[in-house]
């Protein structure tokens, strides 16, 4: 597969989210980490994963989506193994995540930069609390 440019993975992360928030309550079964071991397919519960929606779509599976696996998926959409478990790996206690959650953790990966100004903005406001605090104190 040839490389995407930015805005040809950016614009095919944000369908992928829209996909899923086509019905932002259906649960969405979470994937074992990359780096442990076992099936790259198999879900952790019974319901569909991210990767079977994002298969499920005609227009995917045309401009090049071959498969449901980590590695499919992972190249379609020019994934590293971190922004891939970010997006679709649960752990032994959270197996499923509503699609509005995962469809969240998508765009966060598609354009990092408002998660980011979210976390500034919360160190700023943790930053005046405790000048604050120190201030009257």
């Amino acid at each position: 597969m040839t490389a995407l440019s930015n805005d040809d993975r950016r614009s095919r992360l944000v369908r992928w989210a829209s996909l899923l928030e086509r019905d932002p309550n259906q649960l969405i079964t979470l994937l074992r980490p990359s780096w442990a071991s076992g099936d790259d397919v198999a879900p952790m519960a019974g319901k569909p994963s991210a990767f079977d929606l994002a298969f499920a779509d005609p227009v995917f599976r045309v401009t090049g989506l071959t498969g449901r696996s980590r590695g499919d998926v992972k190249s379609f959409f020019q994934l590293s193994d971190t922004e891939l478990d970010r997006i679709a790996s649960g752990s032994w206690r959270v197996q499923m995540r509503p699609a509005w959650q995962v469809a969240t953790r998508i765009r966060n990966v598609a354009d990092p930069r408002q998660e980011k100004l979210l976390l500034v903005g919360v160190m700023v406001m943790i930053a005046v609390v405790v000048g604050a605090a120190q201030w009257l104190g």
